[in-house]
């Protein structure tokens, strides 16, 4: 599915308990909702929480955290910066709308399946759209998390580094990229 089609079949929930409803849109990722900060979308009920099941994580159904992604890709960098690059092409592509299933494998044998990886990171970018939409323009939104993750990979910024900042959001990449350059995804992206 490309990100328009998960967007769409995504439900919108704010009725139940937190979490207490499941949607199965991948292998291996469940969406659970109401998010806490589904009253935060337009149209309400919009938030949701990615969940993974992966080796990577002592548990199934594993709360992916912007700090779990920053982590992976960092694990990845360090194991092959060349594959760690050409994943982060790919999660350009599938953020920017291609189905995961199209984008091919970068052959990166470390931290999350790299099929579970799109996955995830397009679930991800669903979320961050249906709240942070309107700074999409300014390449935040559902680009914000990739912005970050694209330093770690080209190894301009380490994952802490990205965990510390990310609450600042899109203030915080900028302070980073002022710090430490601009990564060339990024700058990709920004054309």
């Amino acid at each position: 599915m490309n990100f328009d089609e998960l967007n769409k079949f995504v439900p919108y929930h704010l009725i139940g308990k937190e979490k207490s409803i499941r949607y199965e849109p991948y292998p291996n990722i469940v969406l659970a909702m109401p998010g806490r900060h589904a009253y935060d979308t337009s149209p309400l009920g919009g938030d949701f929480v990615v969940m993974v099941t992966d080796p990577v994580f002592a548990r199934a159904e594993h709360q992916f955290t912007h700090t779990d992604l920053f982590k992976d890709v960092e694990a990845k960098y360090l194991n092959s910066p060349p594959n760690a690059g050409l994943l982060m092409m790919m999660y350009l592509k599938v953020i920017q709308g291609a189905d995961p299933f199209g984008v091919g494998s970068p052959g990166v044998n470390v931290g999350i399946d790299s099929v579970t990886f799109f996955h995830t990171v397009q679930c991800l970018a669903v979320a961050e759209h249906r709240r942070y939409r309107q700074f999409e323009k300014q390449f935040g939104g559902r680009y914000l998390p990739f912005r970050f993750a694209a330093g770690i990979a080209e190894g301009l910024w380490a994952a802490a580094d990205a965990a510390s900042m990310q609450k600042k959001g899109r203030p915080g990449v900028e302070i980073l990229e002022k710090m430490n350059g601009v990564p060339t995804l990024t700058q990709e992206l920004m054309k």
